[in-house]
C-alpha cells in the first residue's frame, strides 16, 4: 500500500512539473517552499530523532546560575511559553507603548522602576515560580554566550539554538521570536529573551539571535518576550503559583492629579470644572474602574457617578472625566471604586488646591 500511495504522489509531481513551487505544510503553521524542478522525488522515513538536550526543571551549565530547561509558561523546551513587558507579571493581548504599566502619559515616557529587577516584584519569573527563580542579568547572559556551542537546530517542528556546555548538558532556546501591539513577529526565525537589567528607560538589555548568529543586544521594554527564568538553587521546583485568589488592598490604590480646568473664586471650585485624574494602583495589575465620585471633604453625601459603564485601566494608566462639582466645595474628595477578582474596593484622595 505505502509503494502504491507514493507512486501516486510521483505521478502526480510529474504531472505538475511546470508549477512554480512545492509546498510543505506542517502542522505548526510553518510552510517551506521549494521550486518544482529542483525535486528529484519524495520518500516517506521514520522521522529522524530530535537532538537530546537535558530532562529536569534545573540544568546545570557549570556556569553562575542554573537555567530551567522551558520558558516560564511552557511545559515542554520547544514551547514558546507565555510573553512579557519588561517589568510586568501578566501575559496579555496587546504590547503597545501606551498600554504599558510603566508608561507615564503625562510626561510621554518611561517610568524608572530600578536598573536590575531580578528577583523584585517586577521580575515575571519571580512572581509567577517562587523566590528561587528570576530573570537572568546581563551578565549571565553573556556568560551563556561565550561558555556554550550554540547550534541552530530544530525540535519538534520548532527551531531555535541548542546550547550545549563543556560538561555536555544542554538547553533548547525556541525562536519565540516576540510581540509588538497585537501582532507576533520571527517567529520560529528570532530569540529575543530580555534580561532583567535596562539600558535606558525605553530598553533592556536580551538575548538575540537567527540561524546566522547569536548576540546581546537592546530591545523595547514593552514589547512582549519569552522569558528563560535562572536560580542558584540546583533543587528549584517549577510549578507555577496560584494568583487567582489574589486581592489589591485599598492601601495599594492611590489618586494623583495631574491638573484641571478648574477656576477658583473666593476658595470656592467653579460648577461644571473638569478634573483630569491619574489613576495608579501600585502594581503591574489591571483593575475595573466602577465609579468616580466626589464629594466635600467631611460630607460622606457622594456626588454623581460620571461614569456609565465600567472600565478596565491599568496601572499608572491617566483618563480625564468631567465631574459636576459643587460651587461650595472648598476640599474635595475624589472617591474611586474599583474592581478586582470580582471584589470591590474604594480609594479616595483629596484634590487639593
Amino acid at each position: 500500500m505505502k509503494k502504491v500511495i507514493l507512486s501516486i504522489i510521483l505521478v502526480a509531481f510529474a504531472a505538475n512539473l511546470s508549477a512554480q513551487t512545492v509546498n510543505v505544510h506542517f502542522k505548526n503553521g510553518q510552510q517551506i517552499q521549494y521550486p518544482a524542478s529542483s525535486v528529484d522525488y519524495v520518500d516517506f522515513s521514520e522521522k529522524a530523532a530530535d537532538p537530546a538536550v537535558s530532562a529536569g526543571q534545573v540544568v546545570d551549565l557549570g556556569l553562575s546560575v542554573y537555567w530551567a530547561s522551558c520558558n516560564l509558561g511552557a511545559e515542554s523546551p520547544e514551547e514558546y511559553g507565555d510573553y512579557y513587558a519588561w517589568g510586568e507579571t501578566k501575559p496579555k493581548s496587546s504590547y503597545y507603548t501606551k498600554n504599558y504599566s510603566f508608561y507615564n502619559a503625562e510626561l510621554d515616557q518611561i517610568v524608572d522602576i530600578g536598573e536590575n529587577i531580578s528577583g523584585t516584584e517586577f521580575d515575571a519569573a519571580t512572581v509567577n515560580l517562587g523566590k528561587d527563580w528570576r530573570m537572568p542579568t546581563k551578565t549571565e547572559i553573556q556568560e551563556l554566550i561565550d561558555n556554550c556551542t550554540w547550534e541552530w537546530t530544530l525540535v519538534s517542528g520548532v527551531r531555535g539554538y541548542k546550547v550545549t556546555a563543556k560538561n555536555g548538558n544542554s538547553i533548547f532556546l525556541p525562536a519565540a521570536g516576540f510581540k509588538s501591539d497585537t501582532q507576533h513577529y520571527a517567529k520560529n526565525t528570532g530569540l529575543y529573551y530580555p534580561s532583567s537589567v535596562q539600558s535606558s528607560l525605553n530598553n533592556c538589555y536580551s538575548l538575540c539571535g537567527n540561524s546566522s548568529s547569536h548576540y546581546r543586544s537592546t530591545d523595547d521594554k514593552y514589547m512582549g518576550f519569552s522569558i528563560r527564568p535562572v536560580t542558584t538553587n540546583p533543587n528549584a521546583g517549577g510549578t507555577p503559583i496560584d494568583h487567582s485568589q489574589d486581592n489589591l488592598v485599598t492601601d495599594k490604590v492611590t489618586a494623583s492629579f495631574t491638573g484641571g480646568a478648574y477656576t477658583q473664586i473666593n476658595n470656592r471650585i467653579q460648577a461644571g470644572s473638569v478634573l483630569n485624574t491619574k489613576f495608579t494602583n501600585g502594581s503591574s495589575e489591571a483593575v475595573i474602574l466602577v465609579s468616580v465620585q466626589i464629594f466635600e471633604s467631611g460630607s460622606s453625601d457622594a456626588g454623581d457617578n460620571v461614569l456609565e459603564s465600567e472600565v478596565e485601566v491599568a496601572a499608572g494608566e491617566s483618563k480625564a472625566y468631567g465631574l459636576r462639582l459643587g460651587t461650595s466645595m472648598t476640599t474635595p474628595v475624589v472617591r474611586f471604586t474599583y474592581q478586582y477578582n470580582k471584589k470591590k474596593y474604594t480609594a479616595e484622595a483629596t484634590w487639593n488646591l
